[in-house]
C-alpha cells in the first residue's frame, strides 16, 4: 500500500519562507547601504570578502541541518502516522527549534559584545543574515525535491 502525504502545511511554510528571505535581503541590503556610508569602500569590500569566505565554510552544516529538517518535515506529512512516529518527529522538531534559537541567541549576543568598530559588527550581523537566507532556501529547495519525488 502506498504511502498518501498531505502538504498543505509544508506549502504554507515554503511561502512563509520565501517572505522571510525577502525580508532578510532587504535587512543585508539596509545594513550594507549604512556600512558603505560609514566606513571607506576598501574597508567595505575587506568586510565583505569576510563574510563570504564565512558564508562559504557554514554553509555545509546549514544545508545538513535545512535538509534534516525539510525531510522530517515531509516524513511528517505521511497521513497515518502511529502515534509513537508522530512523537518521535515530534521530539526531533523540538531539538531542530532549540538548536535554530541557541543560534540566533549566540548570534545577536556575538553582535552585541563584539567591539564597537561597524566593519566587524556589519560582518557578524551578515553572516547571521546569510546563514539564515541560506537555511531558508536550502530547506525549500529540498522540501520541494522532496515533494515532488513523494507525489
Amino acid at each position: 500500500m502506498a504511502q498518501v502525504f498531505d502538504f498543505t502545511r509544508l506549502r504554507r511554510l515554503t511561502i512563509i519562507h520565501v517572505f522571510v528571505q525577502a525580508f532578510l535581503l532587504i535587512l543585508l541590503v539596509g545594513t550594507s547601504s549604512v556600512l558603505l556610508g560609514k566606513v571607506p569602500s576598501q574597508v567595505f569590500m575587506n568586510s565583505v570578502i569576510r563574510v563570504v569566505v564565512l558564508q562559504l565554510i557554514l554553509f555545509y552544516p546549514v544545508y545538513k541541518l535545512a535538509a534534516s529538517d525539510a525531510e522530517r518535515e515531509v516524513a511528517s506529512a505521511a497521513t497515518g502516522l502511529a502515534a509513537d512516529e508522530m512523537q518521535a518527529l515530534r521530539r526531533k522538531r523540538v531539538f531542530s527549534d532549540i538548536l535554530k534559537g541557541a543560534l540566533i541567541i549566540f548570534f545577536f549576543t556575538f553582535i552585541l559584545r563584539a567591539p564597537g568598530a561597524p566593519q566587524i559588527q556589519f560582518s557578524i550581523l551578515a553572516v547571521f543574515l546569510l546563514s539564515y537566507l541560506a537555511y531558508f532556501q536550502c530547506f525549500n529547495s529540498v522540501a520541494k525535491r522532496l515533494m515532488r519525488a513523494k507525489s
